[in-house]
């Protein structure tokens, strides 16, 4: 006989009420698989069920980890429902119900022998790490209404682990970044908290108006960083790792166009 399988909504939210449907259907933990997103491979023999995501539902999940798992073992799952990997909501099901089911669970991310546990331990890791390099990377520009604007087309879904990182180095300022590969804003108002907006896509006459300051000191660093590099020195190899090409895209000193 197949198994029960839970297709829920790709995101903390929709994982988390997937994790609760799961749990509550009492058909055995072996008996169900969880699927998070719209691509997966149909089994046979296995009974389909779609969660429609719960707010109040994932509130209960994620209380009962922090509470029961304490705070170390939430950040790391709730870092892996941001992660691209397609598998990422099953293995999170499988560790949350071992470390709940454990006498120590608070210690379930130490389990690296584990498969899932290994597997939640690696989203984490990969969606964390490309946060990391976006509080580097990410470039604002002034818009003409002196709003801050950035774009990126992060792998993971990165704006919810970089939001407090930028609100709190631009308290006074009103942007937005934009994720372009998730179709996500974060948008922060001066002295607000910041918010996640899904579903939207940015008014391309609005963000190519670009102040006049804007353009100078656009000029001004990529001047800057022409001139700063010794020739005879260039490493184009390290300079790659350090900086993926997949980041350059977006950065102002890496665009031709205006210099």
């Amino acid at each position: 006989m197949g198994k029960v399988v839970f297709q829920c909504e790709d995101s903390t939210d929709g994982i988390f009420t997937g994790i609760y449907d799961a749990w509550d259907s009492r058909v055995g933990h072996r008996n169900v698989k969880l699927e998070a997103g719209r691509e997966y491979d149909m089994e046979l023999f296995s009974e389909y069920r779609r969660v429609e995501t719960d707010g109040v539902k994932a509130g209960k999940v994620a209380a009962t980890i922090r509470r029961k798992l304490k705070a170390d073992v939430y950040e790391q799952i709730y870092n892996a429902t941001l992660s691209r990997e397609k598998d990422k909501a099953e293995h999170i099901y499988r560790t949350v119900v071992m470390g709940l089911y454990m006498p120590d669970g608070e210690n379930i991310m130490q389990n690296l022998s584990n498969y899932s546990v290994r597997r939640v331990f690696e989203c984490s890791r990969r969606a964390g790490h490309e946060a990391h390099q976006f509080t580097g990377f990410l470039r604002f520009s002034e818009l003409k209404n002196k709003v801050l604007f950035a774009q990126i087309e992060p792998e993971n879904k990165v704006l919810p682990l970089i939001g407090d990182h930028f609100s709190d180095r631009f308290p006074l300022e009103d942007f937005l970044i934009y994720d372009k590969t998730h179709q996500m804003f974060l948008a922060h108002a001066a002295n607000r908290p910041w918010m996640l907006i899904s579903g939207e896509v940015p008014d391309k006459e609005m963000i190519n108006d670009i102040s006049e300051n804007e353009l100078r000191y656009r000029k001004l660093w990529k001047v800057f960083h022409r001139t700063i590099g010794i020739e005879e020195r260039k490493n184009a190899r390290l300079q790659q790792q350090l900086l993926p090409l997949r980041y350059r895209k977006d950065m102002t000193e890496w665009d031709d166009k205006e210099a």
